[in-house]
């Protein structure tokens, strides 16, 4: 990689994780993803910002482990997501207050119904087929 595309690509990474940052306070998680976009970008294009990152990632494994999972390829963002939610939730809220855990659930009922296909009715004096699974 060039020295202007390493520069251009750092210029981008700072510019996407300040506009992360400005529009965290908006309603919504909006920032999040700009913000590890911009991060993803710096570390691609700087060995510099590699080793500092490695460096708060060695002093705060708490916080910046989980970023750094969600930064490797092929990564569940959502399971992981939904998991530090939980998390939070718990340390956060009382056991009381807690909604998460049954919104969960909820969400599980509500897409197993909508799966279920209708079985066939069997006319009368009808053999029913075997059903194929491909």
């Amino acid at each position: 990689m060039t020295i202007i595309a390493k520069l251009l690509m750092s210029v981008a990474g700072i510019l996407l994780m300040v506009i992360g940052v400005i529009i965290t306070p908006l309603p919504g998680p909006f920032g999040v993803p700009v913000i590890l976009l911009g991060l993803i970008i710096l570390l691609k294009s700087s060995m510099w910002v590699k080793r500092l990152f490695m460096r708060q990632v060695r002093k705060h494994p708490k916080i910046l482990k989980p970023v750094r999972a969600l930064l490797r390829p092929g990564a569940k963002v959502v399971a992981m997501m939904w998991l530090h939610t939980l998390r939070l939730e718990r340390r956060l809220l009382p056991k009381k207050r807690r909604f998460m855990y049954g919104f969960r659930h909820d969400i599980r009922t509500i897409l197993r119904n909508r799966r279920r296909k209708p079985t066939p009715k069997a006319e009368p004096g009808h053999k029913p087929r075997k059903q194929l699974s491909y």
